[in-house]
């Protein structure tokens, strides 16, 4: 482990700012956040927590943690670890039309101007709620996509211009990742070699659970098993919908961030000192994925306004290919072309969670019998 730390100490760069936590908690308790999702239409009204409900539980007042916008209020406390109990909120019971944590609904009821929400017994925190992304997960590989909805902008991005442009580039730059690393098969070799998984993100822009997710980038890391030793770069956005370098840091690690800017390679270092895989941020603002091998695929922009309006594939031995983004927040649907083919993922609105089929069913059992 010594040996495979040092090699990926040698790849550091830098972690967006995020808040901490609210205090470290003690071992009976766990963090929880709480979505109440506002009805279409309604005037917003104020939920807050009555204590009296739980004398055990309480706020969570660390910055950003809590929040309410056009769409929902998120409330963050701390409860007793493993216990079946019930939470009650002073608010407008019509103006409140689900109650989520994580991405799945809670029980609540309603009496007089109270909310009274069935909370499952808890072994761990669970923070998530506020988030608002679909996961797409396959071989080696989970594809988290935000959906940016200037309602719910937040931290570094509640005010002033909303990132309109970067955040279509990350939408851009997220699926043309994902499409490079099908062409090379990383996927694949992570999970047969037991690297671990590849990570795809963007940046969200609702600063869920204190996530300070600032400036605009992209994400592509493997995350190790165990997670220490997971080499998290930076890809940074402008203005112009470029790329314009990379900061890399090492989870579990206390060691510098270090920067790569356009022309540097960063290499992903796999948990066996293996070449995972390489990115290379052009001089031109570009970007340039290769495997182990050395079989580089480059992405550059499909028209003038930088990754924003799509991007452009080339890799060894096939033609080229067009990624293009396109997502309805108000529908739930995210629309994804690559060449010829165009997938569509449906999604839920309040949380984002992915709603199509995402396996095959299984066949029905034979009801032939074999001869004996």
């Amino acid at each position: 482990m010594v040996k495979r730390l040092a090699l990926a100490s040698a790849t550091l760069a830098m972690v967006p700012a995020v808040a901490s936590a609210a205090g470290t908690g003690n071992r009976d308790d766990v963090r929880i956040v709480l979505k109440f999702v506002k009805s279409d239409g309604a005037v917003s009204a104020p939920v807050r927590f009555d204590p009296a409900s739980c004398r055990a539980c309480r706020v969570v007042d660390e910055p950003l943690f809590n929040a309410d916008n056009a769409r929902e209020t998120a409330i963050a406390l701390r409860v007793p670890r493993q216990r079946t109990i019930e939470l009650a909120f002073d608010a407008r019971p019509a103006t409140v039309r689900r109650v989520l944590l994580e991405s799945g609904e809670l029980p609540f009821r309603t009496t007089g101007d109270r909310i009274v929400v069935a909370l499952p017994p808890l072994a761990q925190d669970a923070i998530t709620a506020a988030e608002v992304a679909t996961h797409i997960v396959e071989p080696g590989l989970v594809l988290r996509f935000e959906h940016a909805d200037p309602a719910r902008r937040a931290g570094a991005y509640a005010t002033g211009a909303f990132p309109d442009l970067q955040r279509r580039a990350a939408n851009v730059l997220e699926f043309a990742q994902r499409q490079v690393v099908r062409t090379l098969g990383l996927g694949e070799e992570a999970v047969k070699r037991g690297w671990g998984t590849i990570q795809i993100m963007g940046f969200d822009i609702n600063a869920p659970h204190g996530h300070v997710d600032a400036p605009p980038h992209v994400h592509m890391h493997l995350r190790w098993p165990g997670n220490t030793g997971t080499q998290i770069g930076h890809y940074y956005i402008g203005a112009d919908g470029l790329l314009s370098h990379n900061m890399v840091g090492v989870k579990g690690l206390n060691a510098p961030d270090r920067r790569f800017g356009r022309g540097e390679t960063f290499t992903t270092i796999a948990p066996d000192g293996a070449t995972a895989y390489t990115h290379r941020i052009t001089e031109r603002g570009w970007l340039e994925i290769a495997d182990g091998r050395g079989r580089t695929c480059l992405m550059r922009p499909a028209a003038a306004g930088g990754f924003a309006d799509g991007a452009i594939i080339q890799c060894p031995d096939m033609g080229e290919q067009r990624i293009s983004v396109a997502d309805d927040l108000t529908e739930g649907v995210l629309t994804v072309t690559t060449g010829d083919i165009v997938e569509t993922f449906r999604y839920a609105t309040d949380s984002g969670l992915l709603l199509s089929p995402a396996a095959v069913p299984a066949s029905a059992p034979s009801v032939s019998v074999s001869p004996a």
